[in-house]
């Protein structure tokens, strides 16, 4: 092929060209500065109903936008039993007729603080070694006080707080009709942050430690994972949890590894999974903390799958996406013959 200086402009042209597209399909847009791609935050989006009554919160969530909708409900009881969590998960609802078929039910309930002397030195509470000082249980509760905050012009975050008659033990619930950072943490629409506080626990004993016993419940038994959808989704870190599942849809209840111990980083034991002598058909575990006077601790309740993409989690904006690398090779490549055509041209034209 012989080569023209009309030539050689034309292919650089056309390596410019294709080099700005594939740019152009890598560049992902985060407006609201989240770390997840607007495009990907958009789908997942949903609608979230409130109904409040004394002791007990309703939320229905379903997918704003799709063919096929879904919702969970995040029941939140607050009693003589201690705080509950329940959620129920529909995967096909039909928002027309209102019909819906739920296929996964559970529940988490915090239940009740347990000092105790950690016998064994293990941090854990084993109540058949340790020595228990005293029980506070979870059963007097002030009105729960509800807040929206706007997080865009079609998308809000809804702040729960559920407090103790004593102002010990509260649960700051939130959940989002789309991603958001709240407290650093980054939550997912299909999910619900709860930040655990216990703040002036009337200690007896300076030496001891602190249980929270929480109480699972399901149609299938819990398993421990040391690995969660958030870290594999890159959304979170330094997690850990146990989930339920009915073979198709799995529930989570998930939490950070450490808690905020008066303004210090400190690690949380939690204990194995136990069935629990006092509830046939269920199963316990406890949440053992640092003594302190005030513990701060964000666990997470939600749906897994919901909030990613069908194959692989979105990319963070800036990061590649799928095909990007074949055409940024591509473009190299096209890019590279110009210059060695360019090259050539040069040298001939020179003689």
């Amino acid at each position: 092929m012989k080569l023209n200086k009309y030539n050689v402009i034309g292919m650089l042209v056309l390596g410019i060209l294709v080099f700005s597209a594939s740019m152009g399909i890598a560049a992902a847009t985060d407006d609201d500065n989240d770390s997840i791609d607007d495009d990907f935050e958009e789908e997942k989006k949903r609608d979230i109903g409130v109904e409040i009554e004394a002791d007990k919160i309703e939320v229905e969530s379903i997918l704003r936008s799709g063919l096929t909708k879904n919702k969970i409900e995040f029941n939140i009881q607050n009693d003589s039993n201690g705080v509950e969590i329940g959620v129920e998960y529909t995967p096909d609802y039909d928002s027309s007729s209102n019909s819906s078929e739920i296929e996964l039910e559970f529940e988490v309930t915090f239940k009740e603080i347990v000092e105790y002397v950690d016998v064994d030195d293990n941090g854990m509470y084993n109540d058949s070694i340790d020595t228990e000082i005293q029980v506070l249980a979870l059963s007097n509760f002030q009105p729960t006080y509800y807040e929206v905050q706007s997080i865009s012009n079609d998308t809000d975050l809804h702040y729960f707080l559920v407090t103790t008659t004593d102002g010990v033990f509260s649960a700051h619930i939130f959940i989002a009709e789309e991603f958001e950072i709240v407290n650093d943490t980054l939550i997912t629409p299909s999910e619900t942050k709860i930040d655990i506080e216990i703040d002036n626990f009337n200690y007896l004993n300076q030496n001891s430690r602190l249980a929270l016993y929480t109480k699972l419940e399901s149609g299938i038994d819990y398993e421990e994972h040391e690995d969660t959808e958030d870290e594999e989704n890159e959304y979170d870190d330094n997690e850990a949890g146990v989930f339920t599942s009915n073979n198709t849809n799995v529930g989570f209840f998930t939490w950070k590894k450490n808690a905020t111990i008066d303004g210090i980083s400190q690690a949380v034991l939690i204990s194995d999974i136990e069935d629990d002598e006092f509830e046939p058909n269920e199963q316990k575990l406890y949440m053992n903390y640092p003594n302190g006077t005030l513990i701060y601790h964000d666990p997470k309740i939600g749906i897994e799958g919901l909030s990613s993409s069908t194959n692989n989690p979105p990319p963070p904006p800036g990061s590649t996406i799928p095909g990007f690398e074949l055409i940024t090779f591509l473009s190299v490549s096209v890019i590279g013959v110009i210059v060695v055509g360019y090259i050539v041209y040069k040298k001939k034209s020179r003689k």
